[in-house]
């Protein structure tokens, strides 16, 4: 009785019941490794077919030349479907006690954390690109669980053409990291100390949060998958501040200094407010106050109530229409001093 020939890529499609309903088709005999793995079932297949080939090509006896070329093409048939069924080799690389990452060549396919939380029984847990998938209560059941679901393709997506190494990780703190990739910065990591779920740890590309997690190392494996899988947001380049801008700032620290305003990474202040702008009217220093009220532009030197005297000490061209009025008014007060503009 004759059975059709099953190949590597076509037993890959069926399903383990299936895999064993064609064992027992075929009478295959071949011991099965894993009864539970997928694999294991189709290179038991995969054996006994090879085997059965064998005992045919022997009772044909072909001519010698024959025979050869027979034989050849039957070695490099046992050749490519032991390639084929032999599982990829992972390693495991141990980032501290907590933490680990499993490599497929050089491709990180996942990584396995302890759970620190409360209330936990299954603390290890198996991740993809920031997401949990497992959880069991050892560290060696995780990484079966990686291992198998590798060898069925159900662990990742699909793999990239071409898989770049995993970015380096550059502390430059204990609250701070960053990740390199050929020299270039493709994250930022780094510690917040708002309580958000325990997540304490963020992601940081251009300046904008796009991960957070509950320690670095998980932050960190997050950052290396997602730029081998190519998904990654691209860091912009870092731009230096060409001497104009810079001449400006100065500028700006200068007039800051001298009318006794404070000039801080997020804005520049005067008695403890932030100021929504900082100009120039008709050569007089300006600010606006911040407040949801309608802003309008009043004179920095002038914001305190004076008294007449104290107007009469100040240049005359930064009073406003207000404060000449009161001097007016005031004149009879002020004797024989003369209001000048100068």
């Amino acid at each position: 009785m004759t059975h059709p020939i099953y190949s590597h890529q076509h037993l890959q499609l069926k399903s383990i019941a299936r895999l064993k309903q064609i064992y027992s088709d075929i009478g295959c005999t071949t011991t099965v490794r894993d009864r539970r793995c997928k694999d294991s079932w189709i290179s038991a297949i995969i054996t006994h077919q090879s085997a059965q080939v064998q005992k045919v090509d022997e009772q044909a006896m072909p001519p010698a030349t024959s025979w050869t070329n027979a034989q050849e093409e039957l070695e490099n048939f046992i050749a490519d479907q032991a390639e084929a069924v032999a599982p990829e080799e992972l390693t495991t690389q141990e980032i501290n006690p907590h933490h680990f990452e499993v490599y497929a060549g050089k491709r990180l396919i996942a990584y396995i954390s302890y759970d620190h939380g409360e209330f936990v029984t299954q603390r290890w847990v198996v991740m993809v690109c920031g997401v949990e998938i497992f959880r069991y209560t050892t560290l060696t059941r995780c990484q079966r669980y990686v291992q198998w679901h590798h060898q069925d393709g159900t662990l990742n997506s699909p793999i990239p053409d071409e898989i770049p190494e995993v970015p380096t990780i550059s502390e430059i703190c204990f609250y701070e990291q960053e990740a390199f990739a050929n020299g270039e910065l493709v994250a930022s990591i780094s510690f917040d100390s708002d309580n958000r779920e325990d997540l304490y740890w963020r992601v940081i590309i251009n300046g904008q949060e796009i991960f957070r997690d509950t320690t670095s190392a998980r932050c960190h494996s997050y950052v290396k998958q997602q730029y081998q899988q190519g998904t990654l947001p691209a860091q912009e380049p870092f731009v230096e501040a060409d001497a104009t801008e810079n001449e400006i700032m100065a500028q700006i620290a200068t007039s800051c200094e001298q009318l006794g305003l404070e000039l801080l990474d997020n804005g520049i202040y005067h008695n403890e407010k932030r100021l929504v702008e900082f100009v120039y009217k008709n050569g007089v220093c300006c600010y606006v106050q911040a407040s949801l009220e309608p802003q309008q532009i009043v004179p920095e030197l002038l914001s305190e109530d004076l008294s007449c005297e104290e107007l009469l000490n100040k240049p005359f061209h930064l009073l406003t229409s207000e404060q000449w009025e009161r001097l007016r008014e005031s004149e009879p007060v002020l004797g024989s001093r003369e209001l000048v503009a100068v």
